[in-house]
C-alpha cells in the first residue's frame, strides 16, 4: 500500500522538470521572436524604399512638365532628393533623381528616365 507522503511527492511537477520546460520554452521563443524581428526589419526596409521611388517618380513628373531647376535638389520633410541632367544625344535628355531619408543615402533610391529636350 502507498502511504499518504509518497502520494503527495507523485502530484504536479518537481522543481527541476518545471524549469528543464521553462528552458525549452524560452528557447522556442526566443527563436520565433529572432525570426519576426528579421521580417518587421524587411518590412520597414522596403517600405522606405517604395516612399523614396514614390519620391522620385513625383519629381521626375514635375520636372518633365516644368523643367524647373530649381528640383536639382530639395527636400519635403525629412526626405531629401538630388536631381541630375544629362545629354543622352538625339534631342534626349537622361534626368536622374535619387531619393533618400534624412542622413542616409545607404539606402537611396535611384531612377532615370530619357525625356525629349525643352523647346524654346
Amino acid at each position: 500500500m502507498i502511504s499518504h507522503s509518497e502520494r503527495s511527492r507523485r502530484k504536479g511537477f518537481t522543481i527541476i522538470e518545471a524549469m528543464i520546460a521553462m528552458a525549452i520554452l524560452a528557447m522556442v521563443l526566443g527563436t520565433a521572436m529572432g525570426g519576426v524581428g528579421f521580417t518587421i526589419g524587411q518590412v520597414a526596409r522596403r517600405t522606405e524604399a517604395a516612399w523614396a521611388t514614390e519620391l522620385a517618380r513625383s519629381v521626375i513628373d514635375e520636372f518633365v512638365v516644368t523643367r524647373d531647376a530649381a528640383l536639382s535638389e530639395g527636400a519635403l520633410g525629412e526626405w531629401r532628393w538630388q536631381l541630375d541632367e544629362a545629354a543622352a544625344g538625339g534631342g534626349l535628355v537622361e534626368v536622374t533623381v535619387m531619393a533618400w531619408r534624412g542622413d542616409d543615402r545607404a539606402l537611396a533610391v535611384s531612377l532615370s528616365v530619357i525625356v525629349p529636350e525643352a523647346q524654346p
